[in-house]
């Protein structure tokens, strides 16, 4: 399997984290530099937790819930994104209370998702 970039890893993180989520490059490296990782270098195991938190910020700012193209129709579930990004969160051991705002990491008995 050939090497994939920074930026390659980071868009495909975001289509994993929520499905419709298909990030520009322009914005992709902008988000990448934000975090110090040249977006044309190799991916290295090292910075997949800085690259998921890069996609997470990417999600968390996509806008989009439902989209039609050709007649074909493309939704977002809310709450299936909230259970994505506490997912990510979690597998990459980055703490969701920094990531994601009130709203995405309480229930409504005020306890935590993750």
């Amino acid at each position: 399997m050939a090497e994939r970039s920074n930026l390659e890893v980071l868009k495909a993180r975001c289509k994993v984290i929520c499905n419709t989520c298909y990030v520009d490059d322009d914005a992709a490296k902008d988000v990448l530099v934000s975090e110090n990782i040249e977006p044309a270098d190799a991916y290295n195991a090292t910075t997949d937790s800085k690259i998921t938190k890069c996609a997470i910020i990417i999600v968390k700012g996509w806008v989009e819930t439902s989209r039609s193209e050709n007649g074909i129709s493309a939704s977002i579930n809310s709450e299936t994104l909230k259970k994505s990004l506490l997912y990510w969160c979690q597998h990459s051991g980055l703490d969701a209370s920094e990531l994601l705002s009130d709203e995405l990491t309480t229930i409504e008995d005020g306890s935590y998702y993750w």
